[in-house]
């Protein structure tokens, strides 16, 4: 689906930052740290970044796939929505050269415990990717 169409299917409006934000994050199925996205898009400045960063977000656009170090990383959702924000996926980190990126997973994972209500779960490998393996 092309970015404007994306963006009109939740509910927000077509604008440059936002179209500029999808295009790099749709690039590469990597994630990409808010220092990249902030370094590549220098034209818009930081609070307006952030803040479309977290409209994104909140519209099931985009996902923080990793935050480490102070450092967030944001990746395209596939299915969500603002109702619906759920990824059946792990993100992984790579320990030398730094890449995180979301991996499917073959199965659903579902955590119970007593009393306590499970909203979602969020699972984070590290290890050497292929390029560094």
């Amino acid at each position: 689906m092309d970015a404007p169409t994306t963006l009109k299917k939740h509910d927000l409006k077509v604008t440059k930052i936002r179209l500029a934000i999808l295009d790099a994050l749709g690039k590469t199925e990597l994630a990409k740290s808010y220092a990249e996205l902030q370094a590549s898009l220098a034209e818009f400045d930081r609070t307006t970044l952030y803040r479309t960063l977290l409209a994104l977000m909140e519209k099931g656009v985009i996902h923080k796939a990793l935050e480490e170090n102070g450092e967030s990383y944001y990746a395209l959702c596939s299915d969500c929505s603002i109702e619906t924000h759920v990824h059946d996926h792990m993100h992984f980190k790579c320990t030398i050269c730094g890449v995180v990126q979301c991996l499917d997973l073959p199965k659903r994972l579902k955590f119970s415990a007593p009393g306590i209500h499970i909203d979602s779960i969020e699972v984070v490998a590290k290890g050497q990717c292929g390029n560094c393996n």
